[in-house]
């Protein structure tokens, strides 16, 4: 089985993204509606919320989070500051900031110090404004406690109070972290990028790695500071025993994932100074590739522009086109059709791309709403696989985004239902193929899937 330990092993493009990202969350703005939230009902986001962040030392005393080892009964581990400096790589993102890749970058972006940057503290730091920085807050501990959980000032002393109240933390600046929607929102402000924030095509020119992300294989790789308890989902979930499972996360992580693409493409990046849409919008591979071994190819979502096209990075949304159609058909469809149309339009008008991600915005809400009225089962989430692979089959995985988001999904459904040897095979055979974006041949992958597609019919 391809358990957590495993999960990450062949993924050279992902793994260096994250050990440069350091699996960076503190929040950044997601729409010119309201600054902080991804839309008008979204919680505020830690880094814009008013609430003054106190600091990591706020919450590592010995009598809160930062035992060793339990001294009393407690609905929490009490050891969570630990497992965060110890084994956490949000804890590190700072230190990269002054690593010679990093050291690299700003040089060649004109900047003193990444380490000093606003443009690096963003997404490596809780770079809350200074007026928002308590006493015992330090820039350089990182990704820490209130980037993610929303500055402590009005909740450190009244959290712990039983019994818990949840709304009376959440209105006094806790941020949501249990609801898979609010946690993917703020995962996806860093790991995918906003108008406001967003690792461009100017900072992956100076060396960055190219961004990645996957809901459930994200989580995976970071170590639990928490027990998916029934107590915990009293605290934090909505009480559903199937709540915080991989294929639940792989799904609301794919909508969500996919509504931070569409929400990207329907906003000012579309509006370049230069004249031209942010290029980090488009998918890195149709310019980066070898002149002298052209691979190009045409895919069914694509249909219409010719070889040489600068192709819109859709990996996010091929993903959900395929994980809905198990689920909704008729969602499925109106998701690829309007695939096709942004396509479509990328060769007309920014502002005709615009209007159709804003369509696509809707469907991702929609396919929310869908997922989370879905019970997951064994027999479905052998069809959610099947749809992956068809996909694959059919030549959808010909851009190295998309595949990576697939076999990630894929590995996600077969952690909650491990299937059969052949399964597990082909899996690993995918997950390999993957491993490197330079080396991968969409055509071996296509090749695969039809292979196992037939094997089960």
């Amino acid at each position: 089985m391809l358990n957590k330990a495993t999960r990450h092993i062949p993924f050279k493009g992902l793994i260096h993204s994250l050990y440069l990202l350091a699996a960076v969350v503190p929040a950044l703005a997601w729409s010119a509606h309201t600054p902080g939230a991804v839309h008008d009902n979204a919680p505020t986001l830690p880094h814009y919320a008013q609430e003054k962040h106190l600091g990591v030392a706020t919450c590592a005393n010995s009598m809160c989070h930062g035992v060793r080892m339990l001294n009393e009964p407690s609905n929490v581990r009490q050891n969570e500051y630990h497992t965060w400096l110890l084994n956490d790589r949000h804890a590190g993102a700072y230190k990269t900031l002054l690593n010679e890749q990093s050291k690299s970058i700003a040089k060649k972006l004109g900047l003193a110090n990444a380490a000093t940057a606003d443009i690096c503290l963003d997404c490596h730091a809780d770079n809350v404004p200074v007026e928002k920085r308590g006493s015992e807050f330090h820039i350089s501990d990182g990704v820490g406690c209130e980037a993610c959980h929303g500055g402590s000032e009005k909740w450190i002393s009244t959290h712990t109070i039983t019994p818990y109240n949840a709304e009376r933390n959440f209105a006094d600046g806790m941020y949501p972290t249990g609801p898979l929607a609010s946690r993917t929102q703020l995962c996806t402000s860093c790991h995918v990028g906003t108008a406001d924030k967003l690792a461009n095509h100017n900072i992956m020119g100076a060396g960055h790695p190219r961004l990645s992300f996957e809901l459930d294989t994200f989580i995976a790789r970071q170590p639990e500071h928490y027990d998916i308890d029934q107590d915990y989902l009293e605290r934090k979930g909505d009480g559903r025993s199937d709540y915080d499972t991989p294929i639940n996360r792989m799904l609301i992580g794919a909508a969500l994932h996919a509504r931070a693409t569409a929400i990207n493409l329907s906003s000012k990046l579309m509006e370049h100074p230069q004249g031209f849409p942010e290029i980090a919008l488009f998918n890195c591979h149709s310019c980066h590739k070898s002149l002298n071994n052209p691979k190009w190819q045409q895919r069914p979502s694509t249909v219409g522009l010719r070889p040489g096209s600068v192709r819109l990075n859709d990996g996010s949304l091929i993903l959900l086109a395929a994980v809905s159609g198990a689920i909704d058909k008729r969602l499925q469809a109106s998701i690829e059709q309007n695939i096709r149309n942004l396509h479509a339009a990328s060769r007309e008008s920014s502002n005709s791309v615009k209007a159709i991600a804003e369509t696509l915005v809707q469907l991702t809400q929609e396919a929310e709403v869908t997922f989370n009225r879905t019970t997951i089962t064994k027999e479905n989430s052998q069809l959610i696989l099947n749809e992956l692979a068809q996909f694959g089959a059919n030549g959808e995985y010909q851009d190295y985004t998309a595949a990576e988001q697939a076999i990630m999904a894929m590995m996600a459904i077969n952690q909650q239902y491990p299937g059969s040897e052949q399964l597990e095979a082909v899996i690993g055979k995918a997950f390999g193929l993957t491993g490197n974006d330079e080396r991968y041949q969409p055509q071996r992958l296509k090749a695969l899937l039809q292979q196992y597609l037939k094997s089960i019919k």
